[in-house]
């Protein structure tokens, strides 16, 4: 368990990990596994969006953009559009001009850029799971 891990206790909550590459998502189960969450796993944005929009326990949506089949933007939109305010964080390696702004204008509630950093990471998703 990492020393950041003691600060947040999540063993109630359920959070959805939307990423298609799979050393990006063993990296980030890494990092919050220490907090007692449950993991979820969606490989794309359409996996992402049938799962918020059948499961009743999804507490928070990690999202990561550049994905195949849909992409985050267009999943974000859809699950926000359940009316369900899951929070949602887009996750994202691309740091080009209006990235952020347009995950925003998508509907995400805040946004970490890749390299993820295990403090950073675990500090936003604190400001959701509570």
């Amino acid at each position: 368990m990492a020393d950041n891990d003691m600060k947040y206790t999540w063993t109630d909550k359920t959070v959805l990990i939307v990423e298609d590459v799979n050393h990006n998502y063993k990296f980030i189960v890494h990092a919050i596994k220490g907090t007692g969450v449950e993991i979820l796993w969606a490989k794309n944005g359409k996996e992402a969006y049938e799962a918020c929009k059948t499961s009743k326990k999804i507490d928070l949506v990690l999202m990561d953009i550049n994905m195949p089949i849909m992409n985050g933007y267009k999943s974000i939109r859809l699950i926000k559009n359940l009316g369900k305010n899951i929070p949602i964080i887009t996750q994202t390696a691309y740091a080009f001009a209006g990235e952020k702004e347009k995950s925003f204008a998508a509907g995400s509630d805040d946004y970490i850029l890749k390299p993820i950093r295990t403090a950073e990471l675990l500090e936003v998703m604190g400001k959701y799971l509570k």
